[in-house]
């Protein structure tokens, strides 16, 4: 016998997760990556869509640069 399966909309789900806590988002998050059901962009994906929006918003290599600085001191 199948699980049955319900259907929300964008505008359910996001209604219903907006009555956790930050730290229970956490963990429904922490969740999904446990079971593969999400998984972050990868890398190349990351890299691909950030040169795109460079190339298309001429954006200048010193702002490139600081961005990047800016970026992994956020680690």
């Amino acid at each position: 016998m199948s699980n049955p399966v319900i259907e929300l909309s964008e505008k359910q789900v996001i209604s219903a997760l907006s009555q956790f806590s930050p730290k229970e988002l956490k963990k429904i998050m922490d969740n999904l990556f446990k079971k593969k059901l999400y998984s972050p962009p990868s890398l190349d994906e990351i890299a691909g869509e950030t040169s795109g929006i460079v190339k298309k918003e001429r954006i200048g290599s010193e702002t490139v640069e600081e961005a990047i600085k800016w970026a992994r001191k956020q680690k």
